[in-house]
């Protein structure tokens, strides 16, 4: 007997292809392979669907992982940037420009600040200092309507994904 659901399903559609051969009739023993079949291929998916499930549960947990990490990561940052304003803050007040480490390790610098821009109110400025973006994006759902519709749109076509499968019930409720 087949030991995976793909397997199973070959079988199946095996049995039900030689049906479809015999023009729908039945021969002795297909009627209960059929039923049979169909219970295995049942069971198997059934179990398949439970191990999704718990690989469900293991992106969750990975995830929540991932943004705790990411949290800390952040704080992190924003610690080392504070500690950066605090040294130069600290270097500034006693007017220390340098500060070189025995060993050679590192050697901390404080540098003037660099020029930025500050936009205050965009509205105000010249034409020439502003670049005009223009943005094109096709309208799909648009598209799609008069695809579905049957008329023909010149650098579009409509497709088709997958089959998928949809589990209702348990975590998806």
């Amino acid at each position: 007997m087949p030991e995976t659901l793909w397997q199973m399903c070959v079988e199946l559609q095996t049995i039900q292809e030689k049906i479809l051969e015999q023009h729908g009739e039945l021969q002795e023993g297909d009627l209960e392979a059929l039923q049979s079949w169909n219970a295995s291929v049942e069971a198997k998916a059934e179990n398949v669907a439970l191990f999704r499930e718990h690989n469900k549960s293991r992106i969750a947990y990975f995830r929540a992982i991932e943004d705790a990490a990411a949290a800390r990561r952040k704080a992190c940052e924003a610690t080392d940037k504070s500690i950066s304003r605090y040294l130069a803050s600290c270097m500034s007040a006693a007017g220390v420009k340098k500060v070189k480490r025995d060993d050679g390790l590192f050697t901390i610098s404080l540098v003037a600040g660099r020029s930025s821009v500050r936009i205050e109110n965009e509205d105000k400025l010249p034409l020439d200092l502003v670049e005009v973006v223009t943005v094109s994006k096709p309208n799909t759902k648009e598209i799609k309507s008069r695809l579905e519709a049957g008329e023909e749109i010149p650098g579009a076509t409509l497709e088709y994904g997958d089959d998928y499968i949809m589990i209702r019930g348990g975590s998806n409720a």
